[in-house]
């Protein structure tokens, strides 16, 4: 939260620059975000496609059920969307409870490793972890019942892949393809 104070003044200027457009732009270019900054973006774009692949979904499964009704008004029902806000909501929790934990206790970065150029935190970690769960319910969960399953299409190529490379490999063996003895 510190990066917002040191940003204020850059900020400032790009709000109230919504009467001269052309201070906008290179103001963008000046405003530095924190890795828990980006990671909160990435949090809040797959909230948005999660949300997105959801509706998709409902929508098909309501197409697929054959129910001749207004889509709008029975099939996306208000109680999908109040369990989206829920979900928002234990979500952000969760984010700043971690962050008041590493706070009240003083908790230090982890450091940075091989791995990443990151600071990593406690907060870094359940930002990670929620944009784990939204990924895999985009992926895994909407998808699929929107129509595009595509943990099954990538099956599919592995099969290909690795039947491709077993008929190279026996090619190269010298084997042929004949069982000849």
């Amino acid at each position: 939260m510190k990066e917002l104070n040191t940003y204020k003044h850059h900020l400032i200027l790009l709000f109230t620059a919504v009467k001269k457009p052309a201070v906008a732009v290179p103001a963008v270019s000046l405003v530095s975000l924190s890795s828990c900054q980006l990671g909160m973006i990435l949090l809040s774009g797959l909230m948005v496609l999660d949300f997105i692949t959801g509706v998709l979904a409902s929508w098909n499964l309501w197409k697929d059920s054959k129910i001749q009704s207004n889509f709008w008004k029975y099939g996306f029902s208000s109680q999908k969307i109040r369990l989206s806000i829920v979900k928002s909501v234990t979500y952000f929790l969760f984010i700043l409870s971690s962050y008041g934990i590493e706070y009240l206790f003083r908790i230090k970065s982890f450091g940075k490793n091989n791995y990443t150029d990151h600071e990593i935190t406690l907060t870094l970690i359940a930002i990670a972890i929620t944009c784990a769960i939204e990924f895999y319910s985009i992926f895994f969960e909407n998808l699929p019942k929107a129509g595009f399953d595509i943990e099954k299409k990538v099956k599919i190529i592995f099969v290909k892949v690795k039947k491709a490379v077993t008929s190279v490999k026996s090619l190269t063996d010298g084997n042929n393809g004949n069982s000849s003895s």
